[in-house]
């Protein structure tokens, strides 16, 4: 049946799962509501092929209109580093990775993607998964169904002429790699360091092979990336043309910048800051708490370019997933969560009171009992962006977002959900 004007009703519009043969079809949905038509260039075509690579199937939908494709969207399977205990490494949890979300400008207000939402939390809890996570395009679109901005990042210049350290780094022995040996090195590196930080998330084959062979799409108008390692790190980088002869020096782009320790990150920043004939290095995706900037005798010589939300939080169990995490503090405090705007999928039972006792030797958390008062109340969306202690209970308070219901309850959660470093999302899905 067509709603008015001859267009199709909501309902009309079919939402189903992927099937194994549409994965092309797939890629080219994909492309439409991101403003990236197909061209038949050859290198996109190969990177159409990798997108393919990358997606699973039985966990892809689109909406389906009389057979053609008018919206997309999937579940990367993947795990979350969270905060740690103290003097442990962060521990890791299931998390579906929501992706390739979007609806063709011919279908917009029209649910649909309402629908697929609910599709996909459904899925993930029906994997176990007790976070859906996911990066927004638009912020705007996805705390009404539960997603809270939970991790930031940066990006910064740093002037190498006035770069010198006040407080020096160690020296590494650092080696050039080339791609094939970047390949068995790097994925261990990455492992290891992201265990330091929260926020972070793993990376299965096909996101490092892409990685690996930086097509062009990555490069921004850049080299080819260079990639130099070291037992504890590495560091990938490129260069960006200008006329030295004119007195212009090249600039630098950090790509990834990962050392297990403060100190190895230091010694492989004072490497990049060292190349000949640099004389700017630009830095993506980095920590808003970045502590290379108190290495520097003039501070003032790295410059923030930009601070943009990365990691969006759903939480779907609440109990296992503040059970997951570590607390550096002992404390106690009882939750009042309420649902979010659009409370989608056939389970969600993330709403409700919960009690939330942990400390540096583990946690718990169960739903309240009759009599319990709740501390804080708050939305299951407040409740993601406090998940990895990127923002306090305070700060969403301040902001009218968290309301405390008896004396200390909001310093009880600020306590509890403090963690150190700040969390960061530095790879994408």
């Amino acid at each position: 049946m067509r709603g008015s004007g001859g267009k199709t009703g909501a309902m009309d519009v079919e939402v189903r799962k992927l099937r194994p043969e549409e994965g092309e079809a797939f890629v080219r949905s994909v492309a439409v509501p991101f403003l990236s038509p197909a061209t038949g260039d050859p290198h996109e075509l190969a990177e159409d092929q990798d997108r393919v690579a990358k997606t699973e199937t039985d966990r892809a939908w689109v909406a389906s209109d009389d057979g053609r494709f008018v919206g997309n969207a999937c579940i990367h399977t993947m795990d979350l580093t969270l905060p740690a205990f103290p003097d442990r490494a962060c521990p890791v949890t299931a998390m579906a990775g929501v992706s390739a979300v979007g609806v063709h400008p011919t279908h917009r207000r029209r649910g649909l993607l309402s629908r697929m939402m609910a599709a996909m939390l459904d899925d993930a809890r029906a994997h176990g998964e007790a976070l859906a996570g996911l990066i927004a395009s638009e912020s705007i679109i996805y705390g009404r169904f539960g997603f809270g901005h939970a991790t930031d990042m940066a990006e910064f210049t740093i002037n190498t002429r006035e770069s010198a350290f006040s407080n020096p780094a160690p020296h590494l022995d650092l080696q050039l790699l080339d791609r094939e040996e970047a390949a068995k090195i790097l994925p261990d590196l990455y492992d290891r360091q992201r265990r330091t930080r929260s926020g972070e998330v793993s990376r299965n084959q096909q996101v490092w092979k892409e990685v690996i062979a930086d097509p062009p799409n990555r490069r921004h108008g850049g080299s080819g990336v260079f990639f130099a390692s070291c037992d504890d790190g590495y560091l990938a980088y490129r260069a960006h043309d200008a006329n030295v002869l004119r007195g212009d020096l090249p600039r630098i782009t950090v790509e990834e910048l990962r050392g297990t320790t403060p100190e190895v990150e230091a010694a492989l920043w004072r490497f990049v800051l060292d190349l000949d004939l640099v004389g700017e290095v630009t830095a993506r995706r980095r920590p808003v708490d970045e502590p290379v900037r108190w290495r520097f005798a003039d501070p003032r010589q790295l410059k923030v370019t930009d601070v943009v939300d990365r990691l969006y939080v759903r939480i779907l169990d609440v109990p296992a997933a503040l059970e997951a995490r570590g607390y550096r503090n002992e404390g106690r405090v009882v939750l009042d969560v309420l649902p979010p705007s659009a409370s989608l999928g056939s389970d969600d039972a993330a709403s409700g009171t919960w009690v939330l006792e942990g400390g540096p030797d583990g946690a718990s958390c169960r739903a309240g009992r009759a009599g319990e008062e709740a501390d804080v109340r708050l939305t299951v969306t407040d409740l993601g962006s406090l998940y990895l202690g990127g923002f306090s209970a305070s700060l969403l308070a301040a902001a009218g977002r968290v309301q405390e219901l008896t004396a200390g309850g909001i310093e009880a959660a600020d306590s509890l959900f403090a963690t150190w470093p700040a969390p960061l999302t530095g790879t994408g899905f």
